[in-house]
């Protein structure tokens, strides 16, 4: 943050910045200007200033972390995008979350406390510290935050759902499911989620959905469901789209409820553990640190070309292959893999970001950027690896139910000047946790 508060004009003038005499450390120039038109302007700055504005003094950083605040910035598509990923750090036993650093491009940790309090507009209770699931969670990004669904705890699959906030950097308890899952496939479709797999059972219980506005979850009737899922992507925001372990695709509709299968087979088996849709196109990993790319119609993969320096990057890097790949906001790959630079005693999470265009009957991509994200202080072994369990950019406007939501809290702005309550600045952790 060195030398971000200067980049907030006028800081001099309005005060921002502390002076040796007592009287210029009582004044403050937000409090002459009309209150409408500072939550505008604060609405309006960075997340990185806003950081820098919260350093000058408590009063300011009392007004920079105010929900209200927060609640504006939603409601004006203000909110920056935040890259969100989960590490199962070996040989720790269970995963931690980060948020990767916009500028500096290294992970920072978030602090995990779970809230008991599911009512909008009540004070979250403080419970016990959150601990993700070992593995097999299935991950949900919804326009406030996070759902973790199911998954693996001491070795037996859960029903427990967790959810988190990304505005107040908060978890919260959900309803669990009907039955315990843990690889579970899910999907989020005009405000519900639904789950299917990961569970022994009949049909009756294969499926289920989360209906978000009223916390319930209720079993789902699925005719001729498929064997374990391996692979799913939502299409057009209307049909979840998915492979199962014997190759074959099959689609569902919630709006008709009916599960179709495609009869089209995966050209290329293989436990490829990711996949993501850009642009109508699917895109996994392949072999030796390859990128794959298809038409979700036909499922016959063919390789991204022009990702050569890439793959040679890796093999200079000791460990061979793409540990995850996704997305980011700006619809490029992003892709990680673990590292140990020839001649060091460290491990590193290595990532890079890649553009891609068409070109033909070929699609192309460019690296944009690659390096070093996290970085531990003892060698990459057998034993000691990072795994990247999710890994997602958080970045969407306000839907009608968030709308609602907000609506529904009634946030009144406070006065600028007026000091906040002590539980009002200790609640709020948005958006910027590096400080």
């Amino acid at each position: 943050m060195k030398g971000r508060s200067g980049g907030i004009r006028g800081c001099s003038q309005l005060g921002l910045r502390k002076g040796k005499g007592k009287e210029r450390k009582k004044v403050c120039g937000l409090t002459l200007l009309p209150d409408e038109l500072v939550w505008n302007c604060l609405a309006k700055v960075s997340s990185l200033d806003l950081a820098a504005l919260r350093m000058t003094s408590k009063a300011h950083r009392s007004l920079a972390t105010t929900p209200y605040l927060w609640d504006l910035r939603l409601e004006m598509g203000r909110v920056e995008p935040c890259y969100y990923m989960c590490l199962h750090i070996f040989p720790e036993p269970i995963p931690r979350w980060f948020i990767l650093h916009p500028v500096q491009r290294r992970l920072k940790p978030i602090d995990s406390h779970v809230y008991q309090s599911l009512e909008l507009g009540s004070t979250p209770i403080y419970s016990h510290a959150y601990q993700s699931p070992e593995s097999g969670s299935s991950f949900v990004v919804a326009a406030w935050g996070i759902f973790v669904i199911g998954g693996l705890v001491n070795g037996k699959p859960t029903s427990e759902v967790a959810f988190f906030d990304c505005f107040e950097h908060k978890w919260y308890k959900l309803p669990p499911m009907m039955i315990p899952r843990t690889s579970a496939s899910a999907s989020m479709i005009d405000d519900k989620i639904y789950v299917f797999g990961g569970c022994l059972g009949d049909d009756s219980n294969w499926a289920e959905v989360y209906d978000i506005d009223t916390l319930t979850w209720d079993f789902l009737c699925v005719p001729s469901r498929p064997k374990n899922i391996k692979q799913s992507v939502v299409i057009d925001k209307k049909v979840v789209y998915a492979v199962d372990e014997d190759r074959q695709s099959f689609s569902f509709s919630p709006s008709k409820l009916f599960v179709s299968c495609g009869g089209k087979t995966d050209s290329k088996p293989g436990d490829r553990d990711h996949w993501c849709l850009i642009g109508g196109f699917l895109f996994s990993t392949g072999p030796r640190g390859t990128i794959l790319w298809c038409l979700p119609d036909d499922l016959d993969w063919k390789e991204v070309k022009g990702l050569e320096e890439l793959q040679q990057q890796q093999q200079r890097l000791v460990e061979y292959g793409i540990t995850k790949l996704t997305t980011n906001n700006a619809s490029y790959i992003v892709i990680f893999w673990n590292a140990q630079p020839q001649g060091a005693a460290s491990l590193e999470l290595w990532s890079a970001e890649i553009s891609l265009r068409k070109n033909g009957q070929e699609i192309r991509g460019k690296i944009e950027w690659s390096g070093c994200v996290y970085k531990l202080d003892y060698p990459l072994t057998d034993s000691n690896r990072v795994k990247v369990v999710f890994a997602e950019p958080w970045f969407q406007k306000a839907s009608d139910s968030v709308a609602m939501a907000l609506s529904a809290l009634k946030r009144a702005p406070p006065r600028i000047g007026t000091p906040l309550s002590g539980e009002d600045t200790q609640s709020v952790r948005f958006e910027a946790p590096w400080r």
